[in-house]
């Protein structure tokens, strides 16, 4: 399995973070049936923050989350792609997300990534977060929500997201048999997470506005994806909203400080508990 070379970096530290340089390592990780890409920024603290991308998204789309939550918590920051987007492997046809996350804890594991973890979640990315929180709770201390898809929405808008996402007849590249597997186990998936149990604290970041930034202005749209993040935060005591103003669905390249602010919150329960 080929390896990629060892990036070692320092990385700047803001003012409120602790004095230390993070090592930064970039690399394929073999977990059987194909190798995933991960990028690790190493803290101090015996805890980590791994970052679920949405959809289709490059580890890019984090743009300077990943070091801002480094530099301010001091925590090891992990970015990876799944299979079959970025540098990652396609992996089997039958790759479900439920493999996925175990892929993704064999990988951490193997990188010495420590636990606790805070699993941060954008957009599909939500439910991946959500499904990894539910189903290894003694290795997740909190989950972030960034405007999260999630069940609420779906049950509230019928058909609109299965008229909205994209549907892959005749898949050519491994990036588009990766998205038609996507949307192929998306409705499964979509159930499993609902029917799970989330017992760690959880911030909700939601956006002004999603569907706009694509052209589709549709008020009970954009009411309804708001409406589900208020309800995943107000269903225990142990969550909280945190509104990315001025934001749309992009933010973490708009409102990229909401995430820091939520991890660095998150890092504080989580020391308190």
């Amino acid at each position: 399995m080929p390896i990629l070379p060892l990036v070692l970096a320092c990385v700047p530290w803001a003012p409120a973070g602790p004095a230390l340089a993070h090592m930064s390592a970039d690399t394929l990780v073999d977990v059987g049936d194909y190798a995933i890409h991960v990028e690790v920024i190493r803290g101090e603290r015996p805890v980590a923050f791994v970052l679920e991308s949405g959809g289709a998204a490059e580890l890019s789309a984090w743009e300077a989350v990943p070091e801002s939550i480094a530099a301010r918590t001091g925590a090891t920051v992990v970015t990876y792609g799944r299979a079959g987007f970025g540098g990652s492997e396609l992996g089997p046809d039958d790759l479900t997300p439920d493999q996925q996350v175990e892929d993704l804890r064999e990988a951490l594991d193997a990188l010495s990534v420590p636990r606790p973890r805070v699993v941060v979640g954008h957009s599909y990315g939500g439910l991946m977060a959500m499904h990894h929180a539910a189903r290894h709770p003694d290795e997740v201390a909190g989950v972030i929500l960034v405007d999260a898809m999630n069940a609420r929405f779906v049950e509230a808008t019928g058909d609109f997201i299965h008229t909205t996402v994209p549907h892959i007849t005749d898949p050519r590249t491994d990036g588009e048999r990766a998205i038609a597997r996507l949307v192929d186990t998306f409705d499964a998936f979509l159930a499993l997470v609902h029917d799970r149990a989330i017992v760690q604290p959880m911030a909700v970041i939601t956006a002004n506005a999603w569907w706009g930034r694509d052209g589709v202005e549709d008020p009970a749209i954009e009411a309804a994806w708001r409406a589900s993040h208020e309800a995943i935060a107000a269903a225990a005591p142990n969550r909280w909203l945190v509104v990315a103003a001025g934001s749309r669905h992009a933010v973490p390249s708009m409102r990229p400080d909401t995430i820091v602010e939520a991890a660095a919150r998150m890092l504080e329960v989580i020391l308190d508990s």
